[in-house]
């Protein structure tokens, strides 16, 4: 603290005294003499009186409260005049008029004079013997800055006049031993003969001195700062010299040749010394380091023991004003700061000991806390030991207000693989998500929960219109649920018997039960007006069973996965974030059936799950980093015919047509790995990047490519048709066109069923718009007027009425004045889009509309816009593409490269890896390069490792095998190379694959001991005894069989204790004689029977890639 600076000063009382008493001193500015206020604080009431006032005491600059055990109200106050006081602040202060000087007079035992008059910087007494006092001042020419006082003559003066009764232990006695006993240096304290208390000691000649602190139950250790860059420890038991001697700083620059100084650090500047009291020779400083506008302040930690090095240093925002170290807990360090309040700083001490000897030690941060946070800045603060709890804070704030409080304990918390939450506040409570109490049961609110806030009644939120015209309708939505509802197993044992109707239970367990409680109308009573979280634990359990963890357990538990893909959509409808996902699912089904490879390659192009933006360009494209992959791969003139496109189930019965027929009539391309971005070799047919960029070029090899693809379609119909374009459009991407408008779903199938259905669903606006733009205007007034509400009806006869006006009248001044102004107020995105054309506004009114959905939007532009400008359209949408997290984007990017950086967003935005995990699995592999391949791998793994955690392995299981079947189907389109490399055989013993290098050594090693038949392995063998491979682990819960651990039981959650094991056979390890995959018993025959966490049984392997029909051996 500067010495010109003024603020008030809180002291805790040495004697931890119960109650807790404080001191609080100072003045509010420099022209007011400042005061003391001794204070109790009374814990189990809740109040503070005050117990002991001392008025008039002048310019207070430090203070300290003597830890004296005979007496217990003795502070020594430095004042500015270089005066430093001992008063007593005793009760009976109280009873004195607060403007009688003879108060002053009374509370006063002693005053300790300077002969030069200057502030007084610190103040400290000695805890081993208290009548030890050491007092700092500022810089002086002529006189020492650290001076030694004996205060036990004054203050047996003042006991002996009934000035300072006892009041304290009165059997306490001095230590008078050679070590605690310090030698009078000073030879006018020898011969006084006054009353006057001298100095017995004397150092800093012509120095400032900052900070004082005596170490720990020491007499002779003394910390000081000096010179705001110093940091002394002075030996008091080594003399300082005569009073005739000097010393000067300029003229001593080692410790050793300043008279008393034993050992010195050196830093940057030194606010403040705080010895630990419990860790022997520790101690902190800190300092105030000004940057411009703003503070900031960097505390060090020392160690007497380590000379001339510190031990630690950590930066804080703001201006510190103190530290403290906790009383009861040594290790916690209490910082204050002028702005930022009171934190609480955990050091942790360690070491490393070899043969019994420390051959390292070392001093880290642990974590931090901030139990204060003033409204105004703080002056200053100190800690009160507690019997009970962690103690009290008491803190000063600059307008001179007081607070205390307890000091809380920071609630540990630790997350469970299932989603649920364990906190110690130090109470444990474990917060299960899924544990939905009774009716009846009553909110129970924690201790620390303050009463909830009413939060204004809010309207019924609007129903979710559909995002896109894919976008499941409810009854198709329940029809799909139940469809699972009835093809999987029995409700597993641990669902059971929640009382949930038959009726509203899925094989995996309530539909309504869990969702209900969550999403509820009292959800929105568990936030309050600011969004803070109230309702005590069942607000916590309603939030953590929102969160995104519980969210994707519930949902894999529900058949969230790669088997359906309108299941899925089904099921994302019925948890938290279904806003996200609405219309995503069922646009992937259509696209990965409109887009499947055989419907997708010709003679070298693959367009196989491509989007709207690599189906228009067509080759890689410079006008952003992260462009689509090529759609050009290396092949043959001859194209041989490609498998049927992998089944996703729920499809139309034109797609079941379509399936049947592209596998024998359609010929598709025999195809390579397509060239890598930036790398890779090139074929004869490959054409290279520059040859084929530039708005100008036209592809035309490409456009007839296209052309033959969208004959095929147009010989199947359905859903994959080419839709149709308008001829007054014109241009060279004709064909493109029509294959944009089958994959938004626009080739005109079902366009009056579609129409209908809006209308039905109450999206009459967005039936218009449809309507208008496909250039029936009547059907668009025809639809505005038929609705019952009135403002449908009055802009569609506005419509009518000026559809009916001149192009030369609705060009006139007066209609683009009064048109705009009707545009402007319309809410409405759909409508507001018609009535922009009507005005004549640019297609850009109409495209850049964000409230249309983007399928919408192509296909409009699609229809009325030239081949330039839908080019440039598009690379607008993907420019924006690398700031947006929405998955609607999909769309334009299909799956593709620009799409996984889409995915990640996703994740990074939502945390949703289960949707990115599946999603991912459907990118063909072929079309990404190496970190691409590296991204998709990681996100599966993260997935796993999920479901493994949670127990569900047979939905692990399933992952991993439609995973497989995935990407062979879309990797034998790549001229039916196998997803592994050179690999050899498989080992004879364990059937793990070998390289063909690891077969050639084990084939010669075995060749020369002449014994190629190593038998079988025991229950006690680990490694394979041909390869010495580790034994596989049980391919259902990927774990080591041990004969001697019984294997865990499900993935219920449950505690897996032998108990549960009935028969020895559980316990068994299995495998197949044919694949040699196997594991343990109980989890192998419910793979197969059904039952295995409520699936379905089996017939064939659960690892993934094996097409072994174990069951059936």
């Amino acid at each position: 603290m500067a010495a010109s600076e003024i603020r008030r000063i809180a002291l805790s009382d040495p004697h931890s005294l119960s109650p807790p008493r404080f001191v609080v001193g100072g003045q509010v500015s420099q022209n007011v003499s400042g005061d003391l206020k001794m204070y109790e604080w009374r814990r189990e009431k809740g109040e503070m009186g005050m117990v002991g006032l001392q008025t008039d005491v002048g310019q207070i600059r430090s203070m300290a409260w003597s830890p004296l055990p005979t007496h217990r109200n003795i502070l020594a106050t430095g004042l500015s005049t270089g005066r430093t006081l001992l008063l007593s602040l005793s009760p009976s202060t109280l009873s004195f008029p607060s403007s009688s000087s003879p108060s002053a007079q009374t509370s006063t035992i002693a005053t300790l004079n300077v002969k030069y008059s200057r502030p007084v910087t610190s103040v400290a007494f000695s805890s081993l013997d208290p009548n030890y006092l050491a007092t700092g001042y500022e810089k002086h020419r002529s006189e020492y800055s650290l001076l030694i006082w004996d205060i036990a003559d004054a203050i047996s003066s003042a006991s002996s006049n009934s000035q300072l009764p006892l009041d304290g232990d009165k059997s306490w006695e001095r230590p008078l031993s050679d070590d605690t006993k310090l030698e009078v240096t000073n030879l006018t304290a020898k011969i006084n003969v006054t009353s006057e208390p001298r100095h017995i000691q004397h150092y800093c000649p012509s120095e400032n001195v900052n900070s004082l602190s005596f170490l720990p139950r020491t007499t002779n250790q003394l910390l000081a700062s000096v010179s705001n860059k110093t940091i002394r420890l002075y030996d008091l038991r080594v003399p300082s010299g005569s009073a005739h001697g000097t010393h000067s700083p300029r003229d001593n620059q080692t410790p050793s040749s300043i008279a008393g100084s034993s050992i010195q650090w050196q830093t940057r500047a030194v606010y403040g010394l705080t010895p630990n009291e419990e860790k022997e020779g520790l101690f902190a400083s800190y300092e105030v380091i000004p940057g411009g506008g703003q503070l900031h302040s960097v505390v060090r930690l020392w160690d007497v023991r380590k000379p001339s090095q510190e031990v630690l240093n950590f930066d804080l925002p703001g201006g510190v004003i103190g530290l403290e170290w906790m009383k009861d807990r040594p290790e916690i360090l209490g910082v204050g700061t002028r702005d930022k309040g009171v934190g609480l700083w955990e050091i942790i001490e360690g070491k490393k000991v070899e043969n019994d000897k420390i051959v390292e030690e070392w001093v880290t941060l642990g974590g931090m806390r901030q139990i204060v946070t003033p409204r105004q800045n703080l002056h200053s603060f100190t800690f009160a030991p507690s019997d009970k709890g962690q103690g009290d804070v008491m803190f000063v704030l600059k307008d001179g207000t007081v607070g205390i409080g307890p000091i809380s304990t920071a609630p540990v918390l630790a997350g469970g693989p299932q989603g649920d939450v364990a906190i110690c506040t130090p109470l444990l409570r474990i917060l299960d998500p899924d544990d939905i109490p009774e009716p009846s049961t009553e909110v129970s609110i924690s201790p620390t929960t303050a009463l909830p806030t009413p939060r204004p009644e809010l309207e019924e939120p609007e129903p979710i219109h559909r995002a896109n015209r894919f976008q499941l309708a409810p009854e198709r939505i329940t029809q799909l649920i139940a469809e699972r509802s009835r093809s999987a197993s029995p409700v597993p044992i641990h669902l059971q018997g929640t009382g949930t109707p038959a009726s509203e239970k899925t094989p995996f367990g309530s539909i309504s039960g869990l969702r209900e409680w969550y999403d509820g109308p009292k959800k929105r009573e568990l936030v309050d007006v600011n969004e803070h979280l109230i309702g005590g634990w069942e607000g916590w359990r309603r939030t953590l069973g929102s969160d995104v963890g519980a969210v994707m357990r519930r949902r894999a538990l529900e058949g969230y996965g790669l088997d359906d893909l309108l299941l899925n959509a089904a099921i994302a409808t019925r948890h938290p974030g279904k806003e996200r996902l609405a219309g995503i699912w069922e646009f992937v089904d259509h696209l990965t059936h409109v887009m499947a490879p055989s419907l997708s390659t010709f003679r070298g192009y693959n367009l196989t799950h491509h989007g709207v933006y690599p189906i228009w360009f067509g080759v890689h494209n410079d006008h952003h980093p992260s462009s689509p992959s090529s759609i050009y791969s290396a092949a043959t003139l001859t194209d041989p015919p490609h498998p049927p496109p992998l089944r996703q189930s729920s499809a139309s019965a034109a797609w079941t047509s379509l399936k049947s027929q592209s596998s024998t009539s359609i010929p598709h391309s025999r195809q390579n790995s397509s060239p890598l971005p930036g790398g890779g070799t090139t074929t004869p047919r490959e054409r290279k990047i520059s040859d084929r960029r530039g708005e100008q070029e036209i592809d035309r090899e490409y456009i007839s490519s296209v052309e033959a693809l969208n004959e095929r379609r147009r010989d199947i119909g359905g859903v994959g048709r080419p839709g149709t374009v308008r001829a007054a459009v014109g241009g060279d991407k004709m064909e493109m066109r029509r294959l944009i408008l089958s994959v938004c779903g626009e080739n005109g199938e079902h366009a009056k069923e579609e129409l209908d259905r809006l209308v039905g669903s109450g999206q009459r606006t967005k039936a218009a718009f449809r309507a208008y733009f496909a250039g029936d205007e009547a059907a668009t007034v025809t639809i505005l007027m038929a609705s019952e509400d009135q403002h449908h009806r009055l802009l569609g006869s506005t419509i009518a009425g000026f559809m009916t006006q001149s192009a030369s009248a609705r060009g006139s001044e007066f209609f683009n004045s009064h048109w705009q102004g009707l545009v402007n107020r319309v809410d409405d995105p759909f409508v507001r889009a018609i009535l922009s054309r009507i005005g004549g506004d640019d297609w850009e009114s109409v495209l850049e509309e964000e409230g249309i959905p983007l399928l919408d939007r192509i296909g409009v532009g699609v229809q009325y816009l030239d081949d330039r400008e839908f080019s440039t359209f598009l690379r607008g949408r993907l420019s924006r593409l690398t700031r947006s997290s929405s998955l609607h984007l999909l769309g334009l990017t299909g799956l593709s490269g620009p799409g996984l950086s889409l995915l990640s967003r996703y994740l990074a935005r939502t945390g949703d890896i289960q949707t990115v995990a599946i999603l991912s699995a459907l990118f063909p592999s072929h079309k990404l390069n190496k970190s691409e391949k590296h991204t998709i791998e990681r996100w599966r793994e993260g997935y796993r490792d999920m479901l493994d955690s949670w127990g569900m392995w047979g939905e692990r299981c399933e992952l991993d095998i439609r995973w497989g079947d995935l990407q062979r189907s879309l990797s034998r389109e790549e001229g039916g190379k196998g997803l592994i490399g050179s690999v050899g055989e498989r080992c004879p013993v364990c059937n793990n694959l070998l390289s063909k290098e690891t077969e050639s050594r084990l084939h010669r090693k075995h060749a020369i001991r002449g014994n190629v038949n190593v038998g079988w392995p025991s229950e006690r063998t680990t490694t394979c005894m041909y390869c010495s491979s580790a034994l596989p682990r049980c391919v259902i819960c990927l774990t080591h069989v041990d004969p001697q651990r019984p294997p865990p039981l499900t993935g219920n959650g449950e505690d897996d204790h032998p108990e549960h094991i009935s028969d020895t056979i559980d316990a068994a390890y299995v495998c197949c004689l044919t694949c040699r995959h196997g594991g343990h018993a109980n989890h192998i025959l419910p793979w197969f029977e059904g039952g295995l966490d409520g699936g379905i049984p089996h017939s064939k392997c659960p690892v993934s890639g094996c097409e072994c029909e174990c069951a059936s051996i």
